[in-house]
């Protein structure tokens, strides 16, 4: 009997984390340039210099933040497919575990519920039942990841809207003080 239980792991799961620590280190550094470049201007400086570097920041920040979504999306991608796979093995399991059950009943209402073979059915649903425990455990478990990760795109995206809204605001303070 070739079951299906224990732990799914998801496939490119410590490459897309390690994309991910990257990029997340890439923006920290992109963060900290940012407050150098804010400390070095006066939070009203609307000279063409201060203008100028705030943006080429906020440009690479905002490629770091599209970046991260990216990646975030490729993962959330692999893994729905997996999700989706191991969504009709737990199926197929499910099933197999209730015709097992209804073969057990059947056994139990011709031979009785005291003969050899009924309690070599009883043992394969058993087993049956302890693997479909295991492969709802890890469906749940799987989900919670899924819902993880739709946060954290979602998360991805508010940022890159924050900074394309920062970049847009330099952009009209370039405007107003530039000579008419």
């Amino acid at each position: 009997m070739a079951g299906f239980g224990g732990a799914v792991k998801l496939t490119g799961e410590s490459a897309y984390k390690q994309a991910l620590s990257s990029i997340s280190r890439s923006l920290r550094e992109v963060g900290s340039e940012m407050k150098v470049v804010s400390s070095a201007y006066d939070k009203n400086d609307k000279s063409t210099a201060a203008i100028s570097a705030k943006t080429d920041v906020l440009n690479r920040k905002l490629e770091q933040q599209k970046s991260r979504l990216s990646t975030l999306q490729a993962q959330y991608k692999s893994y729905s497919a997996t999700m989706e796979q191991n969504g009709a093995k737990h199926q197929a399991l499910a099933q197999k575990y209730e015709s097992e059950k209804a073969k057990l009943t059947a056994i139990g209402n011709s031979l009785g519920k005291t003969s050899a073979e009924y309690k070599k059915q009883q043992q394969v649903v058993d087993g049956l039942s302890q693997e479909l425990q295991k492969s709802s455990q890890n469906q749940e478990r799987n989900a919670n990841t899924m819902s993880k990760l739709r946060v954290s795109m979602n998360n991805a995206q508010a940022d890159i809207n924050k900074t394309s809204k920062a970049i847009e605001e330099l952009g009209e303070s370039s405007e107003e003080t530039s000579p008419k």
